[in-house]
């Protein structure tokens, strides 16, 4: 940072036709206390000591043979390594018409010839050095604060990566739970089919051609489902950045098909309603919040120890909201404002990390512009999705008024 009380370092270059001219001006300065002053006697020697040397300020006679002060500003002026260095004139000619084609070819200030003495020269040569180094200064607190906002920016984006996986990791924990539900009654029904191969071998049953038909049928059926919960495990965790158009009610049964047995064993009773409609977005993304969310239920469920709890999904194509209510005795009022704050929990501790729901939301409102809310209602709570078309997120999403 330049402070005001190094003007007197300041880089001057004089630049004139004339020696004795340049002599005049370096005496002024050099009597006032300036140290770091050099000289050339025309504009081309002028451009090679820019090329060369940091000058911070410029004294540049106008009329010249070869090329006038107001050519050589123009000059100068054109390069992006020397646009800023500011430039005083100093002239014999100060009518308006004069003067107004200096400052139109970037002229800072002038100085009028005869210098006679060096009151009118100094003062503005301070001044000019003076906001030169303000200007400075602003660029370079400009370009420091950037450089935060870069490296804040990079930082949030390594913790956001960094939450986003948390969650992934945390959500395919409760999959592979499912998965375990899932597998395990169609596992036990191929081990009986198995184990019983040998009374039929006794009982004579293998030389009926329509029993082991129907025993092999049987048999396929369940690996076949078996399979599928795979697919719907591997393609809920594909890690897909790019939209796509999906159907939402289609998409929600995908992932209501992976958790049914679960929720069955927990008697937990889901209904899906409304009529299916086309969005695009990012489906993955969109399948792990109606995840997070059927699961915070079934917690919830679980926890309270609820009679014939109950998950209702409800979508609505016009309005394109999807709105997921249960009967789990609602939250408290007095941290329900808090629910979607990351690390907030409410369940036992080592049971929640307190990330599903606020990334449920930043992937709703950020990655999706949409909006998520949530309000208690009778017996419960209710979960409402807004899914905006391009044209409503642009005009219509509340960030858009921040």
């Amino acid at each position: 940072m330049k402070d005001i009380k190094d003007i007197y370092d300041a880089n001057i270059l004089i630049v004139d036709d004339k020696q004795d001219n340049i002599d005049l001006i370096e005496d002024m300065l050099e009597d006032d206390g300036y140290i770091n002053i050099d000289s050339v006697l025309g504009a081309k020697e002028a451009y090679k000591k820019l090329d060369e040397y940091n000058i911070d300020i410029i004294i540049l006679d106008l009329m010249m043979p070869e090329i006038s002060g107001i050519e050589a500003c123009i000059y100068i002026k054109s390069h992006k390594k020397h646009k800023h260095i500011p430039v005083i004139i100093a002239t014999a000619k100060t009518d308006l018409q004069t003067l107004k084609e200096c400052f139109e070819a970037g002229v800072s200030d002038y100085v009028r010839k005869p210098i006679v003495n060096d009151i009118e020269l100094l003062a503005r040569v301070k001044n000019t050095i003076i906001s030169k180094f303000n200007i400075d200064n602003y660029y370079k607190l400009n370009q420091e604060l950037d450089n935060k906002i870069k490296l804040a920016l990079k930082e949030n984006t390594r913790q956001l990566e960094a939450l986003q996986q948390q969650n992934k990791l945390a959500a395919m924990g409760e999959m592979i739970g499912a998965i375990a539900h899932q597998w395990r009654q169609p596992l036990n029904n191929i081990s009986t089919s198995i184990q019983n191969l040998e009374y039929d071998f006794l009982e004579g049953r293998l030389q009926d051609k329509k029993y082991i038909d129907e025993l092999i049928e049987k048999n396929k059926k369940t690996i076949k489902f078996m399979s599928r919960t795979i697919d719907d495990f591997r393609n809920f965790f594909r890690i897909n950045k790019e939209k796509s158009d999906f159907y939402i009610k289609e998409t929600i049964q995908s992932v209501v098909d992976m958790l049914w047995t679960q929720l069955n064993n927990y008697g937990i009773k889901l209904q899906i309603l409304g009529d299916d409609f086309v969005y695009y977005g990012l489906e993955s993304e969109f399948q792990q919040v109606i995840l997070n969310l059927i699961n915070n239920a079934k917690d919830v469920f679980i926890q309270n120890n609820i009679e014939n709890p109950t998950i209702i999904i409800d979508i609505d194509s016009k309005k394109q909201t999807i709105s997921i209510q249960d009967n789990g005795g609602g939250i408290p009022k007095n941290i329900i404002s808090r629910i979607f704050e990351p690390y907030f929990t409410t369940k036992e501790q080592g049971k929640g990390t307190g990330m599903g729901l606020y990334m449920s939301k930043m992937i709703i409102e950020d990655n999706m512009g949409g909006s998520l809310d949530v309000k208690n209602i009778p017996n419960g709570v209710l979960f409402r999705i807004k899914l905006f078309t391009e044209k409503e997120t642009t005009s219509s999403h509340p960030n858009n008024a921040r």
